[in-house]
């Protein structure tokens, strides 16, 4: 019997699909291979948000290569927009069984597995209307569920590729969410991460228009009726969707974690501007204190985009002090790179690539400045928090509703990956929390 391995790169929705070409491959016969070696069959789920994942998703099929009488078969962001070029590349390292599929068709992915012809094949088309309706019976390998509610973006930020890897925002329906969220209650699942690509935009292409937050009071009103406990945690939010009705659901939810993670990329407004964000840095930081001001044990994150084209000392000092000077206190940085077909990519002068590397530097130790001493302030809380994994026989790894990664003395509970337990932060250890189990 064949087995296969899939490899993901990327964001949270690759996660879900890849777990979903999974079941696929097994509903079709197929079995699962413990590593590349052992496989028949080698599936790389692909990101391409910047040069550094491109250039992984390369070094993962030059390595494949070298290995003997696989089937290969590339899908994902990558696959989607830069098929031409991994043609050329499969050529070049001589890959004979190599396929690429595109968004769509990898949610088939079995009706082309005996199709690879003895030299490379590509089905990629460009059909990124709806959403595909997927569902996943398990999720495997994963103590908190993720829970897809749509597909691609519409606001076309300059720098950014994926809506030509993903096509426009699609919204999966009301309906098909609740049940993926029932089969993920009945695995035993406390918590579930609302994911896509931009959940911000969920509703709005629906015959009846509505907004994210009708959503997730009825995902609210759903887990209600089991009367037991849940976690709801964001994936991600833009700072223009929230608004009073999202305020006045996260101040009256009993299931929201406090987990904001809110997308900056830069605190310029000129290059905010250039980015086409939407956005200016006085909207942003005004939203931010509102939720500090509400929420202040949240983990409240950012992803920040480092040398942008044009981006000066200047406009980069307004960056670090809009941070520094704000309830953030969780970071993404992303040095800048060119994304081909975005208009970023005609945009000049580029920063200097040491200057960026600087720039990145200097947040990066002013993140983990800030992170320390949010983790210090939390000392002595009671929190919530779910089992990830068991780290060794001493140690138990948790994630607290305001997202502190904590370990708890494997003695004081018993391993229940998934569940939900209350625990107190005790002691900072490096990017743990030691933390005690108690009972409420």
């Amino acid at each position: 019997m064949k087995r296969f391995i899939v490899k993901t790169l990327g964001c949270k929705v690759n996660q879900v699909e890849s777990s979903y070409i999974r079941e696929r491959l097994e509903s079709a016969g197929l079995l699962p291979a413990e590593s590349e070696t052992t496989a028949d069959i080698l599936i790389l789920n692909s990101c391409a948000v910047t040069e550094n994942a491109y250039k992984e998703t390369k070094k993962i099929l030059k390595n494949w290569a070298k290995l003997e009488q696989k089937k290969i078969i590339l899908t994902g962001c990558a696959g989607q927009v830069f098929h031409r070029e991994f043609e050329k590349f499969a050529r070049d390292l001589n890959l004979k069984d190599f396929i690429i599929l595109g968004q769509r068709e990898k949610f088939e992915i079995e009706k082309f597995l005996y199709d690879i012809e003895k030299n490379p094949k590509t089905i990629v088309s460009n059909d990124l209307d709806s959403c595909y309706p997927l569902i996943l019976r398990k999720f495997f390998g994963h103590s908190r569920a993720f829970v897809k509610i749509q597909d691609g973006c519409s606001s076309f930020c300059s720098y950014c590729i994926v809506p030509i890897a993903r096509g426009r925002s699609r919204s999966l329906p009301e309906e098909h969410i609740l049940k993926q969220i029932s089969i993920f209650v009945e695995q035993g699942y406390e918590e579930f991460v609302i994911t896509g690509i931009h959940i911000g935009m969920w509703g709005e292409d629906l015959e009846k228009r509505k907004k994210l937050v009708d959503l997730l009071i009825k995902i609210e009103e759903f887990l209600s009726n089991y009367g037991k406990l849940f976690n709801i945690r964001l994936s991600s939010i833009e700072v223009n969707e929230i608004d009073e009705d999202f305020i006045t659901f996260a101040k009256n939810s009993k299931f929201l974690c406090h987990h904001f993670h809110i997308p900056l990329q830069s605190g310029s407004n000129i290059i905010l501007r250039k980015m086409n964000r939407k956005y200016s840095a006085e909207e942003y930081i005004e939203k931010i204190c509102k939720l500090y001001e509400l929420f202040p044990n949240a983990t409240l994150g950012a992803d920040v985009i480092v040398g942008f084209p044009t981006e000066g000392e200047q406009q980069f000092r307004e960056t670090y002090e809009l941070i520094e000077k704000s309830p953030l206190n969780w970071l993404h940085v992303f040095p800048y790179s060119d994304r081909p077909g975005t208009p970023a990519e005609k945009l000049y002068p580029k920063v200097n690539p040491q200057q960026i590397k600087e720039r990145v530097h200097l947040l990066r130790e002013l993140y983990q400045k800030k992170r320390s001493e949010f983790l210090r302030s939390q000392i002595g809380s009671i929190r919530r928090a779910v089992i990830e994994e068991r780290k060794n026989n001493n140690w138990i790894k948790a994630l607290t509703d305001n997202y502190i990664q904590v370990l708890i003395n494997s003695q004081q509970i018993e391993f229940k990956n998934g569940k939900i337990i209350y625990i107190k932060l005790k002691e900072l250890n490096e990017q743990y929390v030691i933390s005690d189990n108690i009972k409420i």
